[in-house]
């Protein structure tokens, strides 16, 4: 999958096209896209001749959008693409005279409502944000989550939380690893085990456990990986001793921060498209750096014999979590060992 670009802004008037320029000016890596009609466009402009063919084309390919233009047009051309909170970009409306900036779609996820704040700053403009935990100043969770880089398994329960937070109910949270901003705690109740009630929850941790609908689960990204194979083991295989490894010991497989191993193996095929399915970087770590890991449980000399190393998969999360807790040690099946470490 590309990486996604980070601001498409779009006008159809000469007076939109300055404000597009202007806010461009604010947010390096834009692209402007105005219309075939507007008068002296600027050369670092892209014309279109149909708006909405253009937004077609181009409206997956941003992380965020800026309409100059009225909200109903903006709206009308966006419509097809709307699919759902958790992967819409952010859309911002902004109109011709540069008077308000309004925040239409995606306002915590997608980033809306602090780019809206941020758009309204450089063109002196009147920020319009309706989402009700940003104008009752309580914590909007989802945004939070966001922040803190936070994995929704169940985005949900979002609602439950959220409305839970409006009307001043009490909300359980069970965070032990303090992922959460502080200002949260005045809105939660802490939990010393995760454990509900019928209150709406939160729980912000890396193990598989039971949890009621009403409670939002959230993953930190505090797993790192160590992964040993042999030469030319391939992607099916690696991914089904990771499922494994993760299912057997309950870890959530979103909670994974990077994968790493030995230098030697980052060139491996299989263990690149493994990163690629995963979404997560893979690095190596040298012999030295390796061998610097003291205590490591399961030593090996068949390891040590062709890689210069007493342990790989082990050492390498390990060292990866700065020497914090290895949570599963190695365990081996085929041509592959897999061992977890946190960080917290």
């Amino acid at each position: 999958m590309q990486p996604l670009n980070f601001m498409a802004i779009w006008a159809i008037t000469s007076q939109g096209a300055n404000i597009c320029r202007e806010i461009a000016r604010q947010f390096p890596g834009s692209h402007i896209y105005l219309g075939d009609k507007v008068k002296d466009p600027p050369p670092e402009a892209t014309l279109f001749q149909s708006l909405q063919q253009a937004v077609n084309e181009k409206f997956g390919l941003y992380r965020a959008h800026v309409f100059v233009m009225a909200t109903g047009i903006a709206v009308r051309m966006i419509a097809p693409h709307v699919n759902s909170k958790l992967s819409d970009p952010a859309v911002l409306v902004v109109d011709d005279s540069g008077r308000f900036v309004i925040s239409l779609l995606s306002g915590h996820l997608g980033g809306a409502n602090s780019l809206t704040l941020e758009a309204a700053r450089v063109l002196e403009a009147i920020p319009v944000i309706t989402t009700a935990t940003d104008n009752a100043r309580v914590p909007a969770i989802d945004q939070a989550a966001r922040q803190k880089n936070l994995f929704l398994d169940n985005p949900r329960a979002v609602k439950e939380v959220s409305m839970a937070f409006l009307a001043g109910e009490r909300v359980d949270r069970f965070d032990p690893g303090g992922w959460l901003d502080k200002d949260s705690g005045a809105w939660t109740s802490t939990l010393a085990e995760p454990v509900f009630t019928r209150n709406p929850g939160i729980m912000v941790h890396h193990r598989i456990t039971e949890a009621p609908e009403h409670v939002l689960v959230l993953r930190p990204r505090n797993l790192y990986v160590g992964i040993g194979c042999n030469r030319g083991t391939t992607f099916a295989e690696l991914l089904d001793v990771l499922h494994t490894a993760f299912d057997k010991n309950r870890l959530s497989i979103q909670s994974i921060n990077l994968l790493t191993t030995i230098m030697e193996k980052t060139g491996e095929p299989g263990l690149l498209e493994l990163s690629r399915h995963l979404r997560r970087p893979l690095t190596g770590f040298t012999r030295h750096i390796l061998d610097l890991v003291r205590d490591v449980p399961n030593p090996s000399l068949m390891v040590h014999k062709h890689m210069g190393v007493k342990s790989v998969c082990e050492a390498a999360a390990m060292t990866a979590a700065n020497q914090g807790t290895l949570l599963v040690p190695k365990i081996k099946s085929g041509n592959v060992t897999v061992a977890v470490a946190s960080c917290t």
